[in-house]
């Protein structure tokens, strides 16, 4: 069960790491946030991050990846691909470079179109 592969749920990929809440009309009180620990061709492993009843840090049993593409559980937090965060903090730093005491969207645009041009022609770069 420890295949990190990714399968598609309604709102995307079901993968190692994600946090969902489980929407059953008797864990919607409770709170119940599960965390995926692994998945399978089938099947995805989740440890229970929090309850309001105390079941914290237990396994649940396997649970059916098809019901991630229902309204049984809903995505709380998804994971980020390390690639993914470097691009993130690049933007990131072009947004915080914009000086001045009132940036106007404009200015912040400008800065991202920048980042995204330097990251096409590295991307070029790499293909050439």
């Amino acid at each position: 069960m420890s295949i990190p592969s990714p399968v598609s749920s309604a709102v995307g990929l079901v993968r190692v790491g994600q946090l969902w809440q489980d929407m059953a009309p008797d864990m919607v009180d409770r709170e119940r946030m599960l965390r995926v620990v692994a998945v399978g061709a089938t099947h995805a492993e989740c440890v229970i991050e929090r309850d309001k009843q105390g079941t914290a840090g237990r396994k649940t049993r396997p649970l059916a990846l098809r019901r991630f593409a229902t309204s049984a559980f809903t995505l709380i937090e998804d994971v980020v691909d390390d690639a993914d965060q470097i691009v993130y903090a690049r933007f990131l730093a072009a947004m915080t470079g914009v000086q001045g005491g009132n940036p106007s969207p404009v200015e912040y645009a400008t800065a991202a179109l920048r980042v995204h041009k330097e990251l096409a022609a590295e991307a070029a770069k790499g293909q050439g």
